[in-house]
């Protein structure tokens, strides 16, 4: 894979992209601008443009955030997003993409500054001002009125795209292109964690009302009745057959007390341990496998995790490697990392397991800048059996921390998958039952 480039140049360019403000907005703009080359530049870019160093590698593409063409919004097809749309998004994330949502790992405040940024790198902003919200008055189901939206899915005939049942195999499904001629990909209307601006009725009939500009999705609002939007909006959420996912980020993970730690997958201290499930996210094919469940035990210096996922192929010789990585902070009072592997100011700590290999430890200030560390006594164990992969790993945790951030990354190698292209949970936190010890440094 072609190294991926992220310069000094282009860092600098991000602090030249400043609109007329008040001088009491400047403090904002400024702590938006840092948070946003942390948690959004590696994607979106320095100055929004969308060429930052992973945009060539995840799918859906990125926008550019520059043009003023914006997918998800409570306003009108062709007018810009309110500060509530953007915040909503930036702090929720998209679903099904690349885009996590960061509410979890930000104070209001900051959230709040990121919002104020990235209004800069789009001239619009300024220049025209954000749309007015469309009016929501919400409908109670019934039965009358979904099967009417069944009539009003096949009468705008929803179904040449999105199938007749929802499954994104309509017949021009994969003719599709957005506004820049980029393949759209169609996911299956029966699945909630496919819907980017969100699953409920209410967001269904936002999405309508709306469209999503810059794709083939167009908004109807005019061309068909409140009726039949909100009838059609009952009939596509009674589509979705499984229950309201979890979080993809900021979920708890209780790390249980015990001496020694466990560095076998079958240990009997494993059994008692409680059972998280972290949603995947391939950043660039189709997203399976979907979750990681995680396990963890701590003796308050270090955490034994034990990760399983599914996998239907033992991929443990060649060139491409079923793999999983767990990151965390090297220290941590306060500020998260990056997602993608850490950034300057907040490095992070990644100890891996690849199948074949065994155990390799090193550490990241993004995902250009990485370093091995020394693994003498670095502990892991994987098995593949019946489909899924059972790992072992042991980490050391930021020293006087009792909830640090980490995060868990899988490769599948028969996917594909090498390097970025991987599938990676949020950033969850891992409390530990135990104080660490801060008195003394770690092995």
């Amino acid at each position: 894979m072609r190294r991926l480039q992220w310069t000094a140049v282009t860092m600098a360019a991000a602090l030249s992209v400043v609109w007329r403000i008040a001088p009491s907005q400047t403090d904002t703009v400024a702590k938006g601008r840092t948070l946003y080359l942390r948690h959004c530049a590696v994607c979106h870019g320095a100055t929004g443009k969308g060429d930052g160093p992973l945009a060539k590698i995840v799918a859906p593409p990125v926008p550019d955030l520059t043009e003023g063409v914006f997918k998800l919004r409570s306003t009108p097809s062709g007018t810009l997003p309110t500060d509530d749309d953007l915040r909503r998004v930036i702090g929720d994330g998209i679903a099904a993409t690349a885009m996590f949502g960061v509410k979890e790992l930000l104070s209001d405040d900051e959230l709040n500054a990121l919002v104020a940024f990235v209004k800069t790198l789009c001239p619009q902003f300024r220049t025209k001002g954000s749309g007015t919200p469309i009016t929501i008055k919400p409908v109670a189901p019934s039965p009358e009125l979904v099967a009417l939206g069944r009539q009003v899915y096949a009468k705008f005939q929803c179904a040449v795209c999105h199938g007749t049942q929802g499954d994104g195999n309509g017949v021009l499904a994969k003719t599709l292109r957005d506004s820049k001629g980029r393949p759209v990909r169609l996911l299956s209307l029966r699945d909630a964690r496919h819907y980017k601006n969100g699953f409920t009725p209410a967001d269904i009939y936002r999405t309508l009302m709306t469209g999503m500009d810059g794709t083939p999705m167009p908004s109807f609002a005019g061309a068909m009745s409140e009726r039949e939007a909100w009838a059609l909006a009952h009939f596509v959420h009674s589509l979705i057959t499984n229950n309201p996912p979890p979080p993809r980020s900021g979920l708890n993970v209780a790390a249980s007390a015990t001496n020694p730690l466990p560095s076998a997958v079958d240990e009997e201290a494993w059994d008692n341990a409680p059972v998280a499930t972290l949603l995947l996210q391939s950043l660039w094919r189709d997203n399976k496998p979907d979750a990681v469940r995680v396990q963890a035990l701590t003796d308050g210096d270090k955490a034994a995790l034990r990760l399983q996922w599914d996998d239907p192929t033992c991929d443990d010789t060649g060139a491409r490697r079923d793999a999983v990585a767990v990151q965390m902070p090297v220290t941590f009072a306060g500020v998260v990392p990056s997602l993608f592997w850490g950034d300057q100011q907040a490095p992070v700590r990644v100890v891996q397991w690849t199948a074949g290999k065994g155990v390799s430890l090193w550490q990241a200030r993004g995902i250009t800048d990485r370093r091995p560390l020394p693994a003498p006594d670095a502990v892991a164990e994987g098995r593949w059996q019946n489909g899924r992969w059972t790992v072992v790993l042991q980490t050391e945790l930021p020293q006087g921390c009792q909830r640090v951030p980490f995060a868990v990354s899988v490769w599948d190698g028969n996917a594909g998958d090498d390097g970025e292209r991987r599938s990676t949970t949020g950033w969850h936190w891992l409390t530990v039952a135990v104080p660490l010890d801060a008195s003394h440094p770690h092995n």
